[in-house]
This record gives C-alpha cells, structure tokens and sequence, in this order.
C-alpha cells in the first residue's frame, strides 16, 4: 500500500523531535524536499542497475511498459508523459520480437552515415534525445518500450487552523512506493534536513512513532 504523505511527514517531525536536531521543514518546502530524497533514492537504485543488471524492489514500483508508434518518415518517438529513464526497447520481426540497440548521441550520425553499421528491421537501433526517441531504420514499426516512470511528486496539503497547519487530505498527493522503502527514503529525507541518524536509531524512533500513533497507521 503506497505511503501516506501525511504519515511520512509525521514520522520525520517526531524522528527530529527525538533526536533533539532543532530541525525543521516548512510545509511550502516539504514536497520539495520529500521529493529530492525520494529521486534520491530512485537514481541510486538505477546506478545499481545499470553496473549489475539487478533491479530493487523500490525501482521496480516504477516500472511500466507500453507501445509507442515512432513516424515512419522521420523514426521519431515521442517519450510517455511520466517518463524517467528507459529500461528496454524491443521491436517486431517477422513476428518475433528483438531487442533495438542503444546508440549514443555521439556516435548517431555516424550510424546514419555508414554502410557497414546500416540499421535494419533484423538489427535496429536508437538513441535519445531531450523529449524523444529517434529510431533506425525510420520504418521500424510498432516499439514495445519498458521503462521506470517518474515518481509522483508528494503534496501535503494544509488548511490553517489557530495560526496552524492542519494537514488534509483534499489536494494531497501520497507517495508511490510502498511501506518496505518508508526507512529508506526517511533517512535521505532527514540527511537532506541536516539529521543524520544511524540506521538502528531511525528505526527505533520510527517504531516509537507507529507504537504512539496507532489510529493514524
């Protein structure tokens, strides 16, 4: 079950709060913040990936798949709206399907120049660019494209009430990833808020906060 917003910012207050850090996060900035130790925690995962092939858990929450239709006359590709980073890229040949080959934009030009390193449909290639995919050969056909969506940006709402901010739910936006990831992204949360804490002292106080505040979780 993806995490509450309102839950982690509490976590993270009374977590501040025991460790006597003096820190504190101004509700305009925690989305902010709450997301910069999440994407944290994202990149760290695909860098891992990307030297061992193995995917977490964490990143695997973002993985989607779908089938884009780059134009023929161009083999361009538009990237899906809530795209991140690619994780594969296969198209059909003679109804089966094939991996297309990554091509650096730096050696592009050259892959449309040469004879001997010719795209085909049996053998094609592609490369990106800032908001789109450019395929050869041009006519490629139908793409099945798996790749890690980006994350949704946490909001946590507030209505004042007595000079205070009350959170609700009305506009908030929940984080993605599920409870197993909640120490995780908290720890970068609270370094990114100039709390370090070893990891039995985050938990300790994190299982404080879940043993004081049972009707919340």
């Amino acid at each position: 079950m993806p995490v509450n917003v309102d839950i982690f910012k509490k976590t993270a207050e009374f977590v501040m709060n025991k460790s006597q850090s003096g820190n504190t996060v101004a509700p305009a900035q925690f989305s902010l913040v709450a997301d910069q130790a999440q994407l944290q925690v994202y990149e760290e995962d695909r860098l891992v990936f990307l030297k061992t092939g193995e995917s977490s858990d964490y990143l695997d929450w973002f993985l989607k798949n779908t089938i884009i239709n780059p134009n023929p006359l161009t083999g361009y590709g538009s990237y899906p709206n809530d795209f991140q980073h690619t994780a594969g890229v296969r198209a059909y040949y003679n109804g089966v399907e094939r991996p297309v080959e990554l091509v650096e934009n730096k050696a592009w030009g050259e892959v449309q120049a040469s004879e001997l390193m010719t795209p085909t449909r049996l053998f094609p290639k592609y490369t990106e660019f800032l908001s789109e995919y450019r395929f050869l050969p041009k006519n490629i056909g139908i793409v099945m494209l798996d790749y890690w969506k980006r994350p949704a940006v946490p909001v946590w709402k507030y209505t004042i009430v007595n000079n205070v901010p009350v959170y609700t739910p009305v506009g908030s936006v929940d984080f993605e990833w599920e409870a197993f990831s909640f120490n995780r992204v908290l720890s970068v949360y609270l370094q990114l808020c100039g709390c370090n804490l070893k990891d039995k002292d985050l938990s300790q106080f994190a299982n404080e906060f879940k043993s004081e505040n049972k009707s919340l979780l």
